[in-house]
């Protein structure tokens, strides 16, 4: 790049942020790019000076947006592609990671770091043999490297080759007496060995120490060690792990999200609802592009039974069904967010409607699924606090509300491992997960008291229980002609969620109740409890 496109006054800013960053004047280097930036400056430097401390703050979004600012102006600096895979792995795109980290590779074949995060990419994609060579090629390249041995030995284990995970984890922890995914590795051996208490004493100094954290694998197979001391009927130090993991996590996205809360829009929607009239239909939409015979969204809270539903629907060959993907445009999706946008969205006109409604397939066109003549089903949990968009873009849609026991919701939500976003970020303490749910439960019925809604309940346990006559009143309900083939759901699978994630791995297991789950952990579960039973009671569940 030539430092003769830019200004001498940018030049001189650029030269005292070096002169702060050589004598550590982390603060300083921030302050000195923000303001340059302001101001109007433009320079590589400035951008990553800046995504350098939001990346330390957990801002990873922001971080993000300024390297990519950055790389606009060197779009094959390794060091600036790196920094992208790193905040595109905490922001949990492991794909988007993988490429950046294959560029910058592609720039800077010996970084060595770049090829051990592309191994933790490659791992939480599914592509086990690729994170293999990923972190082989970082040991070729610093056979001290720590990090990467202690991968290889979790690999080694979830591959059941003891002889190395011992191999990879000794070398490890001889460099580095604490490398936590090393520690990790042995336990998941060692409780495969029968050799619970070790296991556990291990496990119980890792947490202590609280080193882990940034391996996400690891933390992943941390929540499956808590599972099987769950069968094991040590409750107690399952539902440590659980936490302890939740409590990294909290720590490392804390800053991203404060002042981003779903609760408080959830409170807002529900205190708005409280005090105004009930909303008047919209005129039906106009015919759309590729229409679906009929739209469908299943709504409800993660963890109710969703993906089950959406998978038995999609093996129908009527249907389309799209999978926790986002097409409402923004400009809809702000209106929630303040009363005064509420009462926009409340009086908009036809045209106006249109547009967004409009935006909406689009987005759905861009995501690959057509759903022309075929009764399209949109699944997306969070999308129950998008009520008021739905009764006002699509006034002919139906709803399927998920509801499940909320004591095995919340449980299941606490110790499940959740891609971040400001939903699934109160998922990771008890209280403001249970306070979420209630929530979100006061908005659903508030809303359907003052929307025009068309919605029914679908509870998981009895879809369970009764499987036919269930789907068969969901089929009823939305016109949708019973198929014999819906019983064999799980080959449905493949097509429509992610199997990567612990809903969609259960549905490849076919009916699962999981009923009462939370009686296990019910000492642990005490101080959700009183959250929670008003809607145990409103759903019937307070004799189960």
């Amino acid at each position: 790049m030539a430092e003769d496109q830019f200004s001498d006054e940018t030049l001189d800013v650029v030269r005292n942020i070096k002169a702060a960053a050589e004598s550590n004047e982390e603060s300083r280097v921030y302050a000195l790019a923000s303001d340059a930036l302001d101001r109007g400056f433009r320079h590589p430097m400035l951008f990553n000076a800046r995504a350098i401390q939001l990346g330390r703050q957990g801002l990873y979004y922001d971080a993000l947006v300024d390297i990519e600012a950055a790389l606009a102006f060197e779009p094959h600096n390794p060091f600036l592609l790196k920094a992208a895979g790193e905040c595109l792995l905490k922001l949990g795109v492991w794909q988007a990671a993988c490429r950046a980290f294959g560029a910058a590779i592609e720039s800077a074949p010996n970084m060595v770091q770049a090829h051990y995060m592309r191994g933790l990419a490659f791992q939480m994609n599914g592509q086990r043999q690729a994170a293999i060579s990923s972190h082989t090629r970082a040991i070729e390249l610093h056979p001290e490297y720590a990090e990467a041995l202690g991968s290889l030995a979790l690999i080694s284990a979830a591959e059941s080759k003891p002889e190395n995970v011992e191999l990879y984890a000794g070398r490890a922890l001889a460099l580095d007496p604490q490398q936590p995914t090393a520690h990790i590795a042995l336990a998941l051996k060692e409780l495969g060995d029968g050799n619970a208490d070790k296991t556990e004493q291990r496990l119980r100094d890792l947490l202590n120490a609280a080193r882990f954290g940034d391996d996400p694998r690891a933390n992943e197979v941390l929540r499956e060690i808590g599972d099987r001391f769950d069968r094991m009927g040590n409750v107690p130090f399952a539902f440590a792990i659980y936490t302890e993991v939740n409590r990294k996590r909290r720590a490392i996205h804390e800053r991203r999200f404060a002042g981003k809360r779903t609760s408080a829009e959830v409170a807002l929607q529900t205190s708005y609802f409280l005090r105004v009239p009930p909303w008047g239909s919209s005129t039906v939409s106009a015919i759309q592009l590729d229409a679906p015979a009929s739209h469908i969204f299943i709504l409800g809270f993660a963890r109710t039974g969703t993906t089950l539903l959406e998978t038995v629907l999609a093996s129908n060959d009527h249907v389309v069904a799209f999978d926790e993907k986002d097409c409402f445009p923004e400009e809809a999706k702000i209106l929630l967010e303040s009363e005064a946008g509420l009462d926009r969205l409340a009086s908009l006109d036809e045209e106006t409607l249109e547009r967004l409604r409009n935006g909406y397939w689009e987005k759905m066109r861009e995501f690959g699924r057509p759903a022309g003549g075929k009764v399209f089903v949109d699944k997306w949990p969070f999308n129950s606090r998008r009520l008021p968009l739905i009764a006002r873009l699509f006034p002919d849609a139906k709803i399927l509300f998920t509801i499940r026991d909320p004591r095995d919701v919340v449980l299941s939500c606490f110790r499940r491992s959740f891609i971040m976003n400001p939903d699934t970020f109160e998922f990771l303490d008890l209280e403001d997960c249970a306070r979420l749910y209630s929530g979100i439960m006061h908005l659903v019925f508030c809303a359907k008291e003052k929307l025009p809604l068309n919605m029914v309940e679908v509870r998981y346990e009895s879809v369970v229980a009764d499987f036919d006559a269930q789907i068969s009143r969901i089929c009823s309900f939305i016109g949708l002609q019973w198929d014999e083939g819906m019983r064999d759901f799980a080959r449905a699978a493949d097509g429509t969620v992610d199997l990567y994630a612990q809903s969609g791995r259960e549905v490849r297991r076919g009916l699962y109740s999981g009923a009462g789950q939370w009686r296990r952990f019910a000492h642990e579960l005490a101080p959700a409890f009183p959250i929670l039973q008003p809607w145990v009671e409103q759903f019937d569940y307070s004799t189960e």
